[in-house]
């Protein structure tokens, strides 16, 4: 008989999670997205194509997964409130993190002030979207017991 060490059944449960969650995820519903929130602020679209499209897709995936992370609280019976609290610093990161690098795209290409003032929020809003998608749909996947 060989022992198993519960870390490694752990993270190989939460991988099986995370990819069934994928696969109920549409690229073009990302992609259209990232398309209506980023490129009006980017009059290249190449370099809207080359640079931002894809980290903006990988980053709206990374919140779609910390919401589905979250909602195992929501069975537990914790406020959405509450979790949004718990979740408040790695959202604002990812929205952050996601918005510097947007802004020296938006500096490199154009000197366009009003970027600053509107990207954040636009950013913020993008992610926190994704972050209630993935909520959503990682309570429905943990309440039908579908992994």
């Amino acid at each position: 008989m060989s022992v198993v060490p519960m870390e490694q059944l752990r993270l190989k449960k939460q991988i099986t999670f995370e990819r069934n969650l994928l696969r109920e995820l549409t690229m073009e519903e990302v992609q259209k997205d990232v398309r209506d929130c980023f490129q009006p602020f980017f009059h290249s679209y190449y370099v809207y194509d080359t640079a931002i499209r894809e980290e903006a897709i990988e980053q709206a995936m990374e919140a779609y997964l910390l919401g589905a992370e979250a909602s195992q609280f929501l069975l537990c019976g914790v406020s959405e409130e509450e979790i949004s609290e718990r979740y408040e610093v790695e959202l604002k990161t990812i929205s952050l993190d996601f918005f510097d690098y947007l802004d020296y795209w938006q500096q490199a290409t154009s000197h366009n002030g009003w970027f600053t003032v509107r990207g954040e929020k636009v950013c913020t809003d993008f992610f926190l979207k994704w972050w209630n998608i993935g909520l959503e749909k990682g309570e429905r996947r943990r309440r039908l017991k579908l992994d």
